[in-house]
């Protein structure tokens, strides 16, 4: 029988609550999906599982195996070739058991939101063949332990980023050449920023330094030095701060300063003053801030409370401050005022901030961040025709959106000295 969502027979058929054994191998473990599972089956189970770290596993997910379920989950890994099978084998009373054969990792996305499918076994004959097999992986791998687990952890962050990476450039690429989307559809005699700015940004040209590409860097850097000229004292008002060294206030053209060494956006930073930024050992970017980007098929409005390893002083802060009921209400009602258009980004997964129905679903969207690992971003973005971004407009719009993000701004990052 073929299953489109696992998470279909667990619920439906509450085959989970029947388990009394089961046997994982998979090629990738999230604590959703450990969490999916694991609340559902008794507490006497036990678990015996097999995975590879070709994919991004959660470190979290790993320690709290190791420190948690002791003699009830027992977890190995596989590390002599690429692993990526995924088997789900249960048994249940009466000596009867069920496996699950399929493409779906351990994760929530495999075992319920992503289009995944699995064939379902019931035959005890190819049952126990599947054991067979699930054995010969389960005994050949390395066994969990802390020294894996912390080794690993310096890892996952690269594994990681690369998977994200991955899946923004092929959305990217779907945007640009399966979802109707046309350069010539575009009217740009108006346009702030015009056709050739954006393709300066593409990603045929992203890894690239030869003197023309140069030259239309330069050509991008200098119009949003002028945006910035346009907006500067409203930036001001608000107690923001550009980059102190005038040569910085735009993002850099040099490769080494982006991430893997390819140039895909441009942009311009506001946030603390440089004496403030001295207080919390950070630099602007470091910090969170406010960006005005520049990408290759938008431009982008940002709070951004970190990048991967940074913005730990504001993040960590902001975490610890939404464990407090009201706070979480407050960030609530000023998120859901920014209005319609905003998302946040989180771990790689990006929702529209109306998606969130209260601010305990929010909250459970946050917890995912950590400052080493992610990307944190509030953002709204503009296509290359929209009109809010004519050279008539995009000063106004800029500002006005700047005013709803200052709130969350001073929200969210930690007070040193009253910098708020």
């Amino acid at each position: 029988m073929l299953i489109k969502k696992l998470a279909v027979p667990f619920i439906n058929d509450k085959l989970l609550q029947q388990v009394e054994h089961c046997y994982i191998a998979t090629a990738a473990i999230s604590e959703a999906g450990f969490d999916f599972i694991r609340s559902r089956i008794p507490t006497k189970t036990k678990m015996e599982i097999v995975t590879g770290l070709d994919e991004p596993s959660s470190p979290e997910v790993l320690r709290r195996i190791w420190r948690n379920y002791q003699g009830r989950i027992t977890l190995n890994i596989y590390t002599r070739n690429f692993f990526h099978a995924n088997v789900y084998i249960f048994d249940l009373p009466f000596r009867k058991a069920v496996a699950f054969v399929g493409s779906g990792n351990f994760t929530l996305e495999g075992i319920k939101d992503s289009e995944e499918l699995f064939y379902k076994i019931t035959d005890p004959k190819e049952i126990e063949n599947l054991k067979s097999w699930f054995v010969g992986y389960y005994e050949f791998a390395q066994p969990l332990s802390e020294a894996l687990i912390e080794e690993y952890e310096w890892l996952y962050p690269t594994l990681k980023q690369r998977d994200i990476l991955s899946r923004q450039e092929k959305k990217e690429f779907l945007s640009l050449t399966t979802a109707g989307f046309s350069w010539d559809q575009i009217k740009f005699k108006n346009q702030y920023f015009k056709k050739e700015d954006y393709l300066t940004l593409s990603s045929s040209k992203a890894r690239f330094t030869t003197p023309e590409i140069h030259a239309e860097r330069l050509s991008v850097q200098n119009k949003l030095f002028q945006l910035h000229e346009l907006i500067k004292e409203h930036v001001h008002a608000l107690k923001l701060h550009e980059h102190y060294d005038q040569n910085q206030i735009v993002s850099s053209l040099d490769l080494a300063d982006h991430t893997d060494h390819e140039l895909r956006s441009m942009w311009l930073t506001y946030g603390r003053s440089q004496a403030d930024l001295k207080k919390i050992n950070a630099t602007l970017a470091e910090a969170m801030h406010l960006q005005i980007a520049l990408r290759q098929k938008e431009v982008c409005i940002c709070l951004v409370p970190g990048a991967p390893r940074s913005g730990k002083a504001d993040r960590e802060y902001f975490k610890y401050k939404m464990t407090d009921g009201d706070y979480r209400k407050q960030f609530f009602t000023l998120l859901a005022t920014l209005g319609a258009g905003y998302s946040i980004e989180i771990a790689g997964e990006k929702k529209a901030i109306e998606t969130f129905q209260n601010e305990e679903v929010l909250w459970e969207f946050i917890k995912a961040d950590q400052w080493r690992y992610y990307t944190f971003t509030i953002s709204k973005s503009f296509s290359p025709a929209a009109t809010e971004i004519s050279s008539e407009n995009i000063a106004l719009t800029i500002t006005n959106e700047l005013d709803k993000l200052v709130l969350l701004y001073r929200h969210m990052k930690e007070d040193v000295g009253g910098s708020r």
